[in-house]
C-alpha cells in the first residue's frame, strides 16, 4: 500500500538530537510514512543513530552520499521517496515535531484541495524551552483555509520548507528543487511556490520545533557567505515576480524590511569584508527596486537604505550605533513640512528621505499604576508624543475623557506631573519626557448609567511642541488616544454587592466597564466524581455552560434553581473528555498544564450571561484522578474560572524580612525537592533555581538577601513544578512587594493578572507611582503611594 506522506530528513552530524528527531516522526498521529533519511556525509555517529532506528521501524530508510549541503540532500531524498505518495515533507535532522503535526496539515489539505499546507513554528531554546518564533507570529495568528499571499502579504514572512506539507503534484508539476552548495536554500522554493499555488491552508497550531543552535552560521550574521548568498536568493524571487509588478512590489518591500533589514543591523559588529559585501550585494537588489517601494519605506527604514545606496558607510554605522541607545529617535524640524534630523549623520539628507508622515509621530501613552482610594479610582501613568521633548511643564498639554461607543464622554480631572523615571522608561537619550506624567481621579458613580453593562474607554490628549528651528517655537502637534499597560495592577471593585467597575486592558487600551451583576458564584465542591456549583441569578437561565478557552468545545449542564439561587453538577468524566483540545501553542507546546474553562450562565434566548466571583470567594482547588487538580480562580474582569491542571502553586503571602524573601502559599503537588524556577524573559534568557520546602498541601521560599544579589537585572517569571506560580484574588493588594538591595531595586509583583513575577533593576529614586522599602528594616511596600499624597 502507498504511503500518504513521504518526509525527507537531511542527516548531517546532528547524533545529538538525531534520536528526539526521529522519534518525534515515529509518534506522529498520521502513521501513514515514507520517511527518507539522507545521510550527507556525516562524520559524527549521525549514521549509526539512523540505521539504527531504520531497522527498527520499517517506515524509515537511509540514503547515503557525500557531502553537498542541506539543498543537495533534501533533492536527493525527494529523488528516493516511495513513488505515487500524495503528500511530501521536509524535517531538518535536528528539529522535533508535535504529535499531530501532519495530521493537522495533510487533514486541512484533504478538506481544502489546497497545495500545501503551513503551520505555526515554534523556537526550541537549548534549554527544551518552547517560545513561539517571532518569525511566524504574525502570518500563524489564526488558522485560514484556502488563502494566498495575494490575500495576506505577512505570508511572504513565512519562508522555510520545514512546517509545511506540499501535495506531491504540485510539487513535481513545477518541479521545484533546492538550490545546492548554498545557504538560506529555502526562499528560492518556498516564495515561488506561495506565488504559483492556487491556495494555501495557514493552521494557527505550532507543527514544527525549530532547534535554535548559536553554532549554526545562520545564526550568525555578520558573515560574508551569509549576506552574498541571502541576497542573491530574494533577488532571484524578486526578479522572477517581474511580470507581476504590484506583487514584486510587495515582496521587495519586505525584503528591504525584513530579509536584508536581518542584516544591516550587524554592520557595526562585521568586519571590513562584511560592510562591503553587505553594500555591494544589497545595492544589486535596491538597483532593481522601483523608486515608489523605496520612497514608501517606514522613515527608520529609508533613512538608512538611502545612506547604503550612498555607500555613505560611516554615517550608517553611526546611526545603527545611535538607534541602539535610542531606537527610532530624532530630532524634529519645521513648522508645517516637519522632518527627521539625525545627531549621528554629517551630510544632508533629501527632504523626501527625512520626510515627517502623522504615524511618525505616534502617541506614547501609559497606565503605571491604579489605585482605589476613599471611593475614587485614582489613575497614574504618562503620555508623550514620541520624538517631541516634554522637558518642562509648558512643552505638553494634557486632557483626558472616558467614552463609551455611542461616544458619550465623560471628561476628567487630570493633573500633569513630572517623573524623571518617564524619560528612562523611554530607552532613549536624546529626549527628556520628565513632564509627561499624569494623575486622573474617577468617581465611579458617574460610569453607572440604565444598562446592566457600560463600558467607557480611557482617551488621552497630548499637544506637543517641536521647538521649531532656531529657537522658536513650533506649531503644536495634537495626539488622542488609549491608554496602554504600563505596568498597572488593576482589580475589580465592588461599589455594593451587585454593583462593580471593572478596569482591564482590552485590545491593549485601558477600558473601564460598570456592571450590574447579574449572576454569581457562592460556591464549590467535588466528590463522587461529580463537581458541584452553587450560586445566584437574577435572570431565567436555565443551564451552566463551561466554555473551553482552548477550543470550541463546551460542557452544558441543566441548572437546580431554587429563587435566585442555582445547583449544578458536572460529570469530571466531562472534563478529562475535553482535556488537551486545541492549538499547540508556546510556552508548552503539547505539554499544557491546565485546560481553563469560562464559567458561564445560558437563557433561555441563548445569551451567555458569565458567572462573576464576588470578594470573598475561596479559592477552590479539588484533586482529580491523574494527579490534577480543578482549580476556581478569578479571571481579570472579575469572573469565576475554573481550570482542569497540573498543581500549581498559589502565593498567599509575600515578605521582605530584615535579611530574607519569604514566599508561602499552597501547592498540591511536587515533593520536598522541587526547586522554585526563575526564568528571565526577553533577549537574554537565563534560568535561576531556589530551594522550596512542600509540606501538608503547602510551600515555603526562603531566600537570603545574598542569593538574590546573584540575580541577574530584568523580568523574571516565577514557576514550580513546571507551572507558573499563581496570585489569588485575596493576595493582590500585598502586591507589589519591594526592597532594595545592594544599589538594585527587587520588585515582586503580578505579571498577565494572576502570575508571580521578580523585577530586577537598577535602583532609581522611584518606582514611577511606586514607592519601595529599604534593607535597614522589616516594612513591605505596597503599589501607589497612600491615597492624597
Amino acid at each position: 500500500m502507498t504511503p500518504r506522506l513521504s518526509v525527507v530528513v537531511p542527516v548531517h552530524n546532528v547524533e545529538e538530537h538525531l534520536g528526539a528527531c526521529l522519534e518525534s516522526l515515529a509518534r506522529q498521529s498520521l502513521q501513514d510514512l515514507d520517511v527518507v533519511l539522507v545521510d550527507d556525509g556525516s562524520t559524527d555517529g549521525s549514521a549509526d543513530v539512523a540505521r539504527e532506528f531504520a531497522a527498527r521501524d520499517d517506515r524509515f530508510r537511509v540514503v547515503g552520499r557525500e557531502n553537498g549541503g542541506l539543498g543537495a540532500a533534501r533533492n536527493t531524498g525527494v529523488a528516493h521517496t516511495a513513488p505515487g505518495t500524495a503528500y511530501l515533507a521536509f524535517v531538518d535532522g535536528d528539529d522535533v515535531l508535535p504529535s499531530r503535526a501532519f495530521e493537522l496539515m495533510t487533514g486541512a489539505l484533504d478538506k481544502s484541495g489546497s497545495d500545501f499546507a503551513s503551520g505555526n513554528v515554534l523556537r526550541l531554546t537549548g534549554g527544551g524551552r518552547l517560545k513561539q518564533h517571532p518569525l511566524f507570529t504574525k502570518p500563524m495568528r489564526s488558522t485560514r483555509p484556502a488563502t494566498h499571499v495575494t490575500k495576506d502579504w505577512s505570508l511572504l514572512l513565512d519562508r522555510i520548507a520545514c512546517n509545511k506539507v506540499f501535495r506531491r503534484a504540485f510539487w513535481d508539476a513545477h518541479a521545484f528543487a533546492f538550490p545546492e552548495g548554498v545557504l538560506y536554500e529555502d526562499i528560492p522554493v518556498v516564495l515561488p511556490a506561495h506565488f504559483a499555488a492556487r491556495s494555501v491552508d495557514v493552521i494557527e497550531d505550532a507543527v514544527y520545533y525549530w532547534r535554535f543552535r548559536d553554532s549554526s552560521i545562520t545564526n550568525r550574521r555578520a558573515v560574508v557567505r551569509g549576506v552574498v548568498d541571502r541576497t542573491a536568493a530574494v533577488l532571484g524571487v524578486s526578479r522572477g515576480l517581474a511580470g507581476a509588478p504590484e506583487h514584486k512590489k510587495r515582496y521587495d518591500e519586505s525584503v528591504l524590511c525584513e530579509d536584508l533589514w536581518y542584516f544591516m543591523q550587524v554592520l557595526p559588529e562585521g568586519d571590513a569584508a562584511y560592510r562591503e559585501a553587505f553594500l555591494e550585494h544589497t545595492g544589486e537588489f535596491t538597483a532593481q527596486v522601483d523608486p515608489e517601494v523605496l520612497a514608501g519605506l517606514p522613515l527608520h527604514h529609508r533613512v538608512k537604505w538611502h545612506l547604503a545606496r550612498e555607500r555613505r558607510l560611516e554615517e550608517l554605522l553611526g546611526l545603527l550605533e545611535f538607534e541602539r541607545r535610542s531606537p527610532r529617535t530624532h530630532r524634529v524640524r519645521g513648522l508645517r513640512r516637519r522632518t527627521a534630523e539625525y545627531p549621528p549623520l554629517t551630510a544632508p539628507l533629501p527632504r523626501e528621505v527625512r520626510a515627517l508622515a502623522p504615524g511618525d509621530l505616534p502617541l506614547e501613552a501609559r497606565l503605571t499604576g491604579a489605585e482605589w482610594c476613599d471611593g475614587t479610582l485614582r489613575l497614574t501613568g504618562y503620555g508623550y508624543i514620541r520624538n517631541l521633548p516634554a522637558r518642562a511643564r509648558r512643552h505638553t498639554l494634557k486632557a483626558a475623557w472616558l467614552r463609551t461607543p455611542d461616544r458619550r464622554a465623560l471628561p476628567l480631572w487630570l493633573k500633569r506631573v513630572k517623573d524623571p523615571a518617564i524619560t528612562t522608561r523611554s530607552g532613549q537619550e536624546l529626549h527628556g519626557y520628565d513632564w509627561a506624567g499624569f494623575e486622573i481621579a474617577v468617581d465611579p458613580a458617574r460610569l453607572l448609567t440604565e444598562a446592566a453593562t457600560t463600558t467607557w474607554k480611557l482617551v488621552l490628549g497630548v499637544l506637543g511642541h517641536s521647538g521649531g528651528l532656531g529657537g522658536v517655537p513650533g506649531h503644536g502637534v495634537a495626539r488622542r488616544g488609549g491608554v496602554g499597560d504600563g505596568g498597572a495592577q488593576l482589580d475589580v471593585h465592588y461599589l455594593d454587592e451587585h454593583t462593580r467597575i471593572v478596569p482591564v486592558f482590552a485590545g491593549g487600551r485601558l477600558q473601564l466597564n460598570a456592571e450590574r451583576v447579574q449572576t454569581w458564584l457562592t460556591g464549590h465542591d467535588s466528590h463522587g466524581g461529580v463537581l458541584t456549583l452553587t450560586g445566584g441569578t437574577r435572570t431565567r437561565a436555565s443551564v451552566l455552560r463551561l466554555g473551553h478557552w482552548h477550543s470550541d468545545a463546551a460542557i452544558q449542564v441543566p441548572l437546580a434553581r431554587d429563587g435566585e439561587r442555582f445547583t449544578a453538577e458536572v460529570p469530571l468524566d466531562e472534563l478529562a473528555a475535553v482535556r488537551g483540545r486545541g492549538p499547540v501553542r508556546a510556552p508548552h507546546g503539547e505539554s499544557r498544564p491546565g485546560d481553563a474553562y469560562s464559567v458561564q450562565l445560558v437563557r433561555p434566548d441563548g445569551r451567555r450571561l458569565p458567572v462573576a466571583a464576588p470578594p470573598g470567594l475561596p479559592l477552590g482547588r479539588h484533586a482529580v484522578p491523574g494527579g490534577r487538580e480543578l482549580a476556581f480562580t478569578v479571571s481579570a474582569w472579575g469572573n469565576a474560572v475554573l481550570t482542569d491542571q497540573l498543581p500549581h502553586a498559589y502565593t498567599e503571602s509575600v515578605t521582605w524580612t530584615d535579611n530574607s524573601l519569604v514566599l508561602q502559599g499552597l501547592y498540591g503537588g511536587g515533593g520536598p525537592a522541587v526547586p522554585l524556577q526563575l526564568r528571565r524573559t526577553g533577549a537574554e534568557e537565563e534560568e535561576v533555581e531556589l530551594p522550596v520546602r512542600c509540606a501538608d498541601g503547602r510551600f515555603r521560599v526562603e531566600s537570603a538577601y545574598e542569593a538574590l544579589t546573584l540575580i541577574g537585572e530584568g523580568e523574571w517569571q516565577l514557576s514550580l513544578g513546571e507551572a507558573p506560580v499563581r496570585v489569588p484574588a485575596a493576595a493582590h493588594p500585598a502586591l507589589p512587594a519591594s526592597r532594595t538591595i545592594a544599589g538594585r531595586d527587587f520588585r515582586v509583583r503580578r505579571h498577565g493578572h494572576d502570575q508571580l513575577a521578580l523585577t530586577v533593576s537598577e535602583a532609581t529614586a522611584a518606582h514611577g507611582t511606586a514607592s519601595k522599602a529599604t534593607v535597614s528594616g522589616p516594612t513591605v511596600s505596597k503599589g501607589a503611594p497612600p491615597c492624597g499624597s
